[in-house]
């Protein structure tokens, strides 16, 4: 009986300031210390840098066989065109000798 009664320095008994502590103490904190924090943040800035240098990567990969691809595409056209210039010359000429043709063996309007 005597424990019940003892007053501690603020003169509450010893259940009142158990009693106060577990309502109004600090509660332990939930989660991870310090350095357990520093090593995730570490390691999540890490393998954040790895996957974006991968990502960075094939991105430029890509983009090489884009221009590769671009390249030929450009090169089959000049071909494409140089060709249908050709053609279209020759047509020219074809046209200017039916023309003449024409002009030779039609009646002329005087």
């Amino acid at each position: 009986m005597a424990e019940a009664t003892e007053l501690t320095k603020h003169g509450f008994t010893r259940e009142q300031a158990d009693a106060l502590q577990k309502m109004f103490g600090r509660k332990a904190e939930q989660g991870f210390d310090r350095p357990t924090l520093m090593w995730l943040i570490g390691g999540l800035t890490a393998l954040g840098v790895a996957v974006a240098s991968i990502v960075w990567a094939e991105i430029g990969s890509v983009r090489n066989e884009l221009r590769e691809e671009i390249s030929s595409v450009r090169d089959e056209l000049r071909e494409e065109i140089a060709a249908n210039r050709t053609q279209i010359a020759e047509l020219a000429k074809g046209q200017a000798r039916i023309l003449a043709i024409l002009e030779e063996r039609l009646p002329r309007n005087r």
